[in-house]
């Protein structure tokens, strides 16, 4: 009987060790073939596509398509452009998001738990309907067609959830260790960098991710604020391949490719700082 017992704990063991893996195996698919697809057609030519649009290239692989992105449309630039906004949002969010997130989790101060969930309402307005009165707002002091008045509105459209999930992380700081940084002589600033940033890596790391591949990936914002053409991001820029070239698919996908390697190496990158920072706060 309890061989029994113990055959049927093992048989359903494996059985949903294998079901969570057939689902695993079905989204990582469904995540990656895109990115697939787009690589092998941005190496076929237009007759090449045409013919097979989802089969591996069957001719010469088509180089150039590349070639002509960076020395004509020149993406390299736009990269540029968008690395700008990109790092900004970021730097600004990290430092803001971890001095106001800290003070929520760890400060007594009057009015703490209304001003956090006045912040966290926010989350609730969508950013389409703030932005005409943004627009005129930065028009009139000199933030449109220029990077500082992106910056500033993915500041406004992002710092909430970036304090909402830096908080959660920082209220499992244990807080003797931060009494014994207070002993050992540090400042407000000092148990921020010496207690809270080692032990809140994860959730700083999962900001940078987050919010850099939001903000290289956005379009309606800069397409709404910048207007010069040497001054547009990457996505805004791709996004005039599809009236300039839409009998050119090959071309637009070697475009879209291009586009994405920044965002997935920044995930590549951070995704181990991820795993290293719970590592840190498990061994404090």
């Amino acid at each position: 009987m309890a061989k029994k017992i113990v055959k049927k704990r093992k048989f359903w063991h494996v059985f949903g060790r294998a079901v969570i893996f057939l689902v695993l195996l079905v989204l990582a698919i469904s995540f990656l073939y895109p990115l697939y697809y787009m690589l092998i057609n941005s190496l076929k030519s237009l007759s090449g596509y045409y013919v097979n649009p989802f089969g591996l290239p069957n001719e010469q692989l088509q180089w150039q398509n590349f070639a002509t992105m960076i020395s004509q449309f020149k993406i390299l630039k736009l990269f540029g452009n968008s690395f700008i906004v990109s790092f900004f949002t970021v730097l600004g969010l990290v430092v803001m998001g971890t001095l106001a997130s800290f003070s929520f989790a760890k400060v007594d101060f009057k009015g703490k738990d209304g001003i956090y969930l006045a912040i966290l309402a926010t989350l609730f307005v969508p950013a389409q309907v703030t932005m005409i009165p943004m627009y005129i707002s930065f028009a009139k002091v000199g933030l449109v067609d220029n990077y500082l008045g992106v910056i500033i509105a993915y500041w406004a459209m992002f710092l909430p959830e970036t304090i909402m999930l830096m908080t959660a992380n920082f209220k499992s700081i244990p807080n003797e260790l931060l009494e014994a940084a207070t002993i050992d002589g540090c400042g407000y600033f000092g148990r921020i960098r010496n207690v809270v940033m080692p032990m809140g890596w994860p959730a700083i790391s999962l900001s940078i991710i987050f919010f850099f591949i939001c903000s290289w990936n956005d379009l309606f914002t800069p397409m709404v604020l910048l207007k010069s053409m040497d001054k547009r991001t990457v996505m805004v820029a791709l996004s005039s391949l599809i009236g300039r070239y839409t009998g050119d698919p090959p071309f637009q996908y070697a475009g879209l490719l291009m586009s994405a390697i920044p965002a997935l190496a920044v995930y590549a990158i951070f995704q181990k700082s991820i795993v290293k920072g719970m590592s840190m706060g498990a061994i404090k």
